[in-house]
């Protein structure tokens, strides 16, 4: 019995389907399946307020926000003592570009990365002579701080004087005494404070300071009472 031909050499009939939406709507012109208005969602908002300043250590910190943001971010700048500036020009908004938007925390403060000199620089003609003195005077008495807290260190490390104990976590400097303890099962020793970044401190034993230095967070820390004398 013979089987009808299958050869490769005859054509196939095909079917072409109109093409449709499973919604029903007409189908979308433009070819990369993206209108005006999702591309307008892609770029997202545009910068308002750029917040520039110096930190305590003289650094430059700047990011831009959103108008949405602007009460928010007037908040926060007062409270680490930064400025605002309105971005109404062409070179203010070229600027902006350049930055990384700003986060809003609920404690009320931002996230304002660090940025070149140069652009601080170029933001700093912006800003009223006010500010720029206030800020400067307050870089100023940062590094006398510090430069007393190192020579208190250098004078308590000698016995000459007893360690600064300080009445408040957010005043810890270099050469303070304070309590930290190996681990969770031994009790709290004094410690002196020989170099403090951020919220990371690193310290070393009073009692034994043929021991390493180690290295401990602000909440694994613990404060003396005022009135502790040494035994």
């Amino acid at each position: 019995m013979q089987m009808p031909s299958t050869s490769p050499s005859t054509p196939r009939s095909t079917i072409t389907l109109a093409p449709v939406s499973i919604l029903g709507a007409a189908p979308s012109a433009n070819p990369d399946g993206y209108s005006k208005a999702s591309a307008a969602t892609v770029q997202g908002p545009e910068a308002k307020v750029i917040m520039v300043g110096l930190d305590d250590q003289g650094k430059p910190h700047a990011s831009w926000f959103a108008e949405d943001d602007g009460d928010a971010a007037a908040v926060a700048a007062d409270l680490m003592d930064m400025a605002l500036i309105e971005v109404g020009s062409d070179e203010l908004t070229a600027v902006a570009k350049g930055l990384p938007r700003g986060k809003l925390f609920e404690s009320g403060k931002a996230f304002v990365p660090f940025v070149k000199r140069t652009t601080y620089d170029q933001l700093a003609k912006y800003l009223d002579d006010d500010y720029l003195t206030a800020a400067a005077a307050r870089v100023e008495a940062a590094a006398a701080a510090a430069s007393a807290a190192a020579e208190d260190y250098a004078k308590a490390s000698k016995g000459e004087v007893p360690a600064r104990q300080p009445e408040d976590w957010s005043k810890l400097l270099v050469g303070d005494l304070v309590l930290a303890r190996e681990t969770a099962e031994e009790g709290w020793f004094e410690a002196i404070v020989i170099e403090a970044t951020d919220d990371r401190f690193r310290l070393r034993w009073r009692d034994w300071p043929e021991l390493p230095s180690f290295t401990r967070a602000l909440t694994d820390i613990a404060l003396l009472h005022p009135q502790h004398v040494a035994a």
